[in-house]
């Protein structure tokens, strides 16, 4: 038996819903971006400058921190910043620790990657390792 006519089927029929059309596409836009932009009155030229080219906000404030826990371990600090400076050395050790298991974590998926191109994509396997062989010093 055939569906009841719906007169508004055919005009519902030109629009999609969220997420109902092809979704896996590449989606980049600033709200997504780990920047930030305050403003200050600097030169937001050269802020973005010195955060792409230079060192990024995290990495400055990782160098600061160094410098904290390397000054304070020979300073005699009251309690109240005692406590601040073991947080920063918490901080510190877990900020590390994301480090370490983010690179372990690329490094499985690109052994993993690896051995896929190996299994299945032989020939392609064999130009990049050509290709790596040659840029790679001996």
């Amino acid at each position: 038996m055939p569906a009841p006519y719906n007169p508004f089927s055919s005009w519902f029929g030109a629009f999609q819903l969220p997420l109902s059309g092809n979704v896996a596409e590449r989606i980049s836009a600033p709200m997504f971006s780990p920047s930030l932009t305050i403003n200050d009155g600097s030169d937001q030229a050269i802020e973005a400058r010195v955060v792409n080219e230079i060192a990024s906000y995290g990495k400055q404030i990782g160098w600061l921190n160094d410098v904290i826990l390397a000054l304070a371990e020979h300073a005699n600090l009251p309690d109240h910043v005692t406590r601040t400076v073991h947080r920063i050395a918490e901080a510190t050790q877990k900020i590390e620790e994301l480090k370490a298991a983010a690179a372990n974590d690329a490094l499985g998926k690109a052994v993993e990657s690896l051995n896929f191109l190996e299994q299945h994509q032989p020939a392609v396997y064999a130009r990049l390792l050509q290709e790596r062989s040659q840029i790679l010093p001996q």
